[in-house]
């Protein structure tokens, strides 16, 4: 018996399937987004992504960069999975945003962060030789 393996593969976001990823979000999410925001997506390049592998795809970006501290993101406090979710990536819940949500209840918000940043690492050049 084979079994197969399944590949993911992440697309691009474009021109021509803007439209795929509005009716995704619309089904998905409680939250509409306007037009600028589709705008805006197109305009990042590969921090844009489909698929589930989207948040690594981000992280390493970032991490790889080198110039980013943090990763900041908000999350409908009533929306557990999702905060779970972003906890099991290191996202720590860091303050609540009241009525952050204009259109759906709860309206609360969770600020969720990532630091990309070691804390017990020392600053450049204060690295010291052992013997």
């Amino acid at each position: 018996l084979k079994m197969a393996l399944s590949r993911i593969e992440l697309g691009d976001v474009t021109p021509h399937n803007i439209k795929q990823l509005k009716r995704l979000n619309q089904v998905i999410f409680p939250v509409s987004y306007n037009d600028k925001f589709y705008k805006d997506v197109l305009e990042v390049g590969e921090l844009a992504k489909l698929g589930t592998k989207m948040l690594n795809h981000v992280l390493n970006i970032c991490e790889k960069d080198g110039t980013f501290d943090n990763i900041y993101l908000h999350v409908q406090i009533s929306n557990e999975s999702a905060i779970d979710f972003y906890q099991k990536f290191g996202f720590e819940i860091i303050e609540t945003k009241k009525n952050y949500y204009k259109r759906i209840e709860p309206a609360d918000a969770h600020v969720l962060q990532k630091s990309l940043r070691s804390p017990c690492a020392p600053p450049a050049g204060e690295l010291q030789k052992s013997d």
